[in-house]
């Protein structure tokens, strides 16, 4: 049994933040469950040797984040840094700094956590959408994604060392790092696109662009991208197309389109692969349904298992430890 945690906006029918359980012997999702009501808690993070869960935070007018004491079935409400204005879209913990990023679309800015005290503000210049922030596990490198000015900023013990420009209207918006070795594929909202791009310390370069969409007419907008743990395949998911694309990636890292497969729902928001990267789960927005895939570990492809699962106004997946 593996634990999932659902993000979801709380516009229509959502209470909060939920969790759901992959039964891996049925291979069903099962047992939805409320863990904390809030106001549109929609990314999320966990540690999962504290137990203390991370995420988007709003309170009316206000917008923050906030930490939660989970007990693996309901979340008590630790700790909120809010401001006003609206909340991140956002979030991650970083368990050897103690520190908690969050990216705000609506700020065009960044704002470091740090042992519960706000640490750092990085506000971008004007037309700045910051849509992410996420460090690379092999080396603590920091990365934002700007959606508005087409920049992907690096920083170093939040110090700016390197700056990357895609293309004009790409809208980067989500990035996955290779496991072993220096590289990015970062994700463009906008035009549907994955640029791959060699991490080289001071220096971002560009390796590829490939499209995420099998007809470059289709109306469509990227959102979530995930590589699975050998480093071998690299996700990516399509709303409007609603549609997972799926990329092998060569031997020179770049990436060569495979197919795309239904989401079986509308607006796929976000997605992940299970712990073991053996399944990978949908969250689909505007059709109130997750949708189970079984993934073959050698080709990469996806299997349709299950579809329809409810689950109210989903935007983030998350698999968690529980120890």
């Amino acid at each position: 049994m593996q634990k999932i945690l659902i993000g979801t906006y709380t516009r229509r029918i959502s209470e909060g933040i939920y969790s759901i359980d992959l039964n891996e012997d049925t291979k069903k999702l099962e047992n939805l469950n409320l863990v904390a009501p809030a106001q549109n808690p929609t990314y999320l993070d966990f540690d999962a040797n504290t137990g203390k869960l991370y995420s988007v935070h709003q309170e009316d007018s206000l917008g923050g984040i906030a930490i939660w004491d989970f007990d693996g079935t309901h979340a008590t409400l630790d700790y909120t840094r809010m401001t006003e204005g609206v909340q991140p879209c956002y979030v991650r913990y970083h368990d050897t700094e103690k520190s908690i990023y969050e990216a705000n679309y609506h700020a065009g800015s960044i704002t470091v956590t740090h042992n519960k005290i706000e640490d750092k503000v990085i506000r971008y210049q004007d037309g700045a959408h910051a849509h992410y922030i996420d460090y690379d596990p092999k080396t603590d490198d920091v990365f934002v994604c700007d959606l508005g000015n087409d920049t992907v900023h690096k920083y170093r013990l939040m110090n700016e060392i390197a700056t990357y420009k895609t293309a004009t209207g790409m809208g980067p918006r989500h990035i996955a790092f290779h496991p072993t070795q220096p590289v990015l594929y970062i994700f463009g909202e906008l035009n549907s696109t994955i640029d791959v791009v060699q991490d080289d310390d001071f220096d971002l370069i560009h390796l590829q662009t490939i499209s995420t969409l099998p007809e470059t007419s289709i109306e469509s907008f990227g959102a979530a991208i995930r590589i699975s743990k050998d480093g071998n395949y690299v996700y990516a998911s399509n709303r409007g197309h609603d549609s997972i694309a799926i990329f092998k990636v060569n031997e020179d890292f770049t990436l060569t389109f495979l197919n795309t497969v239904s989401t079986e729902g509308k607006h796929p928001r976000d997605f992940n692969l299970s712990l073991d990267d053996r399944f990978l789960v949908v969250a689909n927005l505007h059709t109130d349904n997750l949708t189970l895939f079984e993934r073959d570990p050698e080709t990469g492809l996806l299997s349709l298992v299950e579809k329809d699962i409810h689950a109210p106004e989903p935007v983030s997946v998350l698999f968690i430890n529980t120890k």
